[in-house]
């Protein structure tokens, strides 16, 4: 990382001064007149770099419900993992790793019977 300007006032490795405000979930510097610090409103799963987390209505918007509890000994890019899909034309441009139609879980999966098999 390159030194920083003498002067500069840095909170989390974000510059101050110019309007940069660290964002937890995003897990990046933002400018929130620029970009809003939230979960993307149609998103369902949203995966922070480490673990998987449900995405839940809540009163100010979309707030964490039950996730996954790994340890992580990197921490990637958080992104919506699983898009609702009924919104799939309302993603915007450069929202990061959302998922194409093809890759959403499929609520109800085929059930197989395990006594009758698979049918084969």
């Amino acid at each position: 990382m390159p030194p920083k300007p003498l002067g500069a006032d840095y909170v989390n490795n974000c510059l101050v001064s110019a309007g940069y405000t660290w964002c937890e979930i995003l897990n990046k510097c933002v400018r929130l007149w620029e970009e809003m610090c939230e979960y993307p409103s149609n998103c369902l799963t949203w995966n922070d770099g480490c673990n998987i987390c449900q995405l839940v209505e809540g009163e100010s918007g979309m707030e964490l419900g039950a996730c996954s509890e790994m340890y992580c000994f990197t921490q990637g890019m958080p992104f919506c993992q699983v898009v609702r899909p009924e919104q799939l034309h309302l993603i915007p441009e450069g929202l990061g790793q959302v998922q194409t139609p093809e890759m959403i879980i499929d609520p109800m999966p085929p059930v197989i019977n395990p006594f009758l098999g698979d049918g084969h």
